[in-house]
């Protein structure tokens, strides 16, 4: 339980640091929010700083790769995110969605992409083409990025947990810290929602990362890979709303309601799939098949 401690102790200190960095620096408008990338290091940074202090060390066997999860890891929490939220958004925009207006077609028949996407004039061909590599490659590094979060919670965090307060207690707890441990970055500016107070997005962010982090856990439950808990993250930020990438405008002024829905409904599956199907139970300790992080 020391090494619990300690190790929820280092990820925060290093957060608040980060954030008190950015922070004083200009909050969103600092030169430094960019160092926010940064703090997906910590959790992989504290389990480092554990293993040369503690011996308290990440045992990951590399090649665990469940191959049948992949489909879930990579489209389970976009699906349910979209399958609530998107029809929640044309209802409310009068029973249609607002797709960008350059999503159809010029008098040329062609695509007239925006500038900033660097994607130029497109056949339909080729917009579906660029529309397809920005979803592989997005998913991909956020994938990689993710991987360093997901050795500290899931890898090393959560397993100790579970030790001592059973699987399902465990995911929920682990959710639960890595929720607060992104307090600093809300109230800093490095997570920034225009128009938003950084103290309410400190106080309503927590739901939008526990509701996510209960059906990545479960995902550890049933396969304990790092490899697909790292991809169910990644799709995740890179996919959980991916169609709203394409589309204009705000939701009539109701999109912090749209998002609220989508996260309930996350929610909701999560609590469902650590209810009937929370996988194995699992341990701390190593195996001879892993290998220490």
């Amino acid at each position: 339980m020391k090494a619990i401690v300690v190790f929820v102790a280092i990820t925060y200190a290093l957060a608040a640091a980060l954030g008190l960095v950015v922070g004083l620096t200009g909050g969103h408008q600092s030169s430094l929010v960019g160092l926010g990338f940064v703090g997906m290091l910590i959790p992989a940074t504290g389990v480092l700083i554990l293993r040369f202090t503690m011996h308290e060390s990440a045992h990951v066997t590399w090649s665990r790769f469940p191959l049948a999860y992949v489909p879930l890891a990579l489209l389970l929490i976009p699906l349910v995110l979209h399958a609530t939220m998107v029809p929640l958004m044309a209802a409310f925009e009068g029973g249609h969605l607002p797709w960008a207006s350059w999503l159809t077609t010029s008098a040329d028949g062609l695509y007239h992409t925006p500038p900033e996407r660097g994607w130029g004039i497109l056949t339909a061909g080729g917009l579906a083409r660029r529309i397809a590599l920005n979803a592989v490659v997005g998913v991909i590094a956020v994938a990689v990025l993710a991987f360093f979060e997901e050795i500290g919670w899931r890898a090393w965090l959560l397993p100790r947990l579970a030790e001592r307060f059973g699987a399902r207690r465990a995911v929920v707890m682990t959710a639960v810290i890595a929720a607060l441990w992104h307090t600093p970055y809300a109230l800093s500016g490095i997570h920034h929602f225009e128009g938003v107070d950084p103290v309410v997005v400190a106080l309503f962010a927590p739901l939008g990362h526990i509701a996510p982090a209960l059906v990545i856990g479960w995902l550890w439950l049933r396969t304990e890979s790092i490899w697909i808990v790292c991809l169910a993250h990644g799709a995740l930020n890179n996919w959980g709303q991916y169609a709203f990438k394409y589309m204009d405008g705000a939701t009539s002024g109701k999109d912090g309601i749209v998002l609220l829905i989508g996260l309930v409904g996350l929610l909701l599956v999560g609590s469902i799939l650590l209810a009937v199907a929370p996988g194995k139970r699992i341990s701390a300790r190593p195996t001879q098949a892993a290998y220490a992080y």
